[in-house]
Formats: structure tokens, sequence, C-alpha cells
């Protein structure tokens, strides 16, 4: 039987789910994805992408502007972060450059996930850097979900590929993104990934849209209004929520 949304985001035994949007290669939408389910579940987004790329930025917060930082401070004094207060977007926990250099290991990653969930009483979105690190290792190890945004790139499949080798006894649900005339081969490719390792489920097509590459605005793309533009993607994102409350 299908989950709402409130049922789930109760979690079980108090501990509500921790959902994880990673991919090992850059460019391939995860934080997108992240912003989107964050909004739509009622999770707080937490950032652990260090660069300008990242959902913090695209979110409108600067680094640049303040001298201490909320993960820095949590994981320093084994603290829970407040979450900066979104409007029409997620709740966030942002990140900063110097993440990169002072990342926790990873157990001790996904113990901060698991406590901050249940201190807030709220789904967690957790957005990764792009590949394999200790606080990308720590996320996945504390999700519900592992989401993987798929694009049917030669370089992308091959960072597939070794993600799912990698990652096998995780709960991946790995979403064809970006997707607009993939040739035959790409299409085959991603049926042997999926396939391998016993199968993991997929998530709806995520088509190429235009209208993200210009857009500016720091809202999520979900929120209403909707523009007509952006009917197409947010009915993907509305499929694939869907699909992360009900997995497994």
């Amino acid at each position: 039987m299908p989950k709402s949304l409130v049922e789930w985001a109760e979690g079980t035994d108090g501990q509500p789910p921790v959902i994880v949007s990673a991919a090992w290669k850059g460019g391939d939408g995860k934080s997108t994805v992240a912003r989107e389910l964050a909004y739509l579940l009622g999770a707080v987004l937490v950032d652990f992408d260090w660069d300008r790329g990242c959902s913090s930025r695209s979110m409108g917060y600067r680094y640049e502007q303040y001298v201490r930082y909320p993960l820095q401070e949590a994981f320093l004094k084994g603290t829970t972060p407040r979450p900066i207060k979104g409007r029409r977007m997620a709740d966030l926990v942002p990140s900063y450059p110097g993440l990169v250099d002072e990342q926790p290991d990873r157990d001790s990653v996904t113990d901060a996930l698991l406590s901050w969930a249940r201190e807030w009483g709220r789904p967690v979105v957790a957005d990764t850097h792009p590949g394999g690190c200790e606080l990308t290792y720590g996320a996945v190890n504390a999700a519900r979900v592992v989401v993987v945004p798929a694009v049917l790139t030669k370089e992308s499949l091959n960072a597939l590929e070794g993600m799912v080798d990698e990652l096998s006894n995780h709960p991946l649900l790995i979403t064809p993104n970006k997707v607009s005339a993939p040739p035959v081969w790409a299409r085959n490719k991603l049926r042997k990934i999926t396939a391998s390792h016993g199968g993991f489920p997929t998530g709806p097509i995520v088509r190429q849209e235009r209208f993200l590459t210009t857009r500016k605005i720091n809202v999520a793309v979900s929120s209403e209004p909707v523009p007509k533009s952006a009917q197409r993607f947010v009915t993907s994102m509305d499929k694939l929520a869907e699909k992360v409350i009900n997995y497994g």
C-alpha cells in the first residue's frame, strides 16, 4: 500500500528518513534533484558539496558573508545545526569551501545525519560532492534511499557503473536524467547497469529541460506558481518523490 507523506516523514521508531542525492560524476544533476526533493518532501537539505556550484549557492547562501558556518560548528562541537528557513525552497544547512579539508570520518557523518533528523523530527535530504569522499560515504550509509541521477553519456555511464559496483549493497534508486534522444547503446548500457547485482529500481525519466540552464531565481522549481515551461519537469519530480516515499 502506498505510504502518505506524513506517515513516511515520521519514520520508524522515532527516526525520520535520510535521503541522499549522489553521483560519481559532476554535472549529472544531483544538486537540482536534491533541492527539489527536499522541498517536495518537507525535508531539511544538508549540503555536503563544498564547491561553488553547490546547492547552497544556488539557493542564495554566500559563505563569504559569514565567519561561522553551521556545519563546521556542528561537527566540531557535536551539536545539531539550525537550518536556515527557506521561502518557496527547502530549509537549508549550508556548505562552505573549508569543508573539503575538515570532513569528519564517515561513521561520524552517518551518526550526525541520523541524530539531526531525530532532533529536527523531520526527514533529511543530503546533497553530496561528486564522487566518493568521507562525507558522501557517511551520508550513503545513513540513507533510506540513495537517488542517483544517470545521464546517458559515455563518461556518466562509466561513472555510474563504477558507483553501482562499489555501492551494490545500498538502496540505490537510479533515475535517468537530462534525457533527450540517447543512442541505443546508451539505453542498453543503462539497462545492463540497473540489472546488475540483482537489479536496482529506477525512477522516472527526467527529460532535458532548457529552462534549467538559464534559470536564475533561487526558489524551488516545484514551488507555486509553476510556470508552464516547468510543468513537465515538476511532474517528473513529483513522481520521483513518490518513488522515494514508497521505496522497497
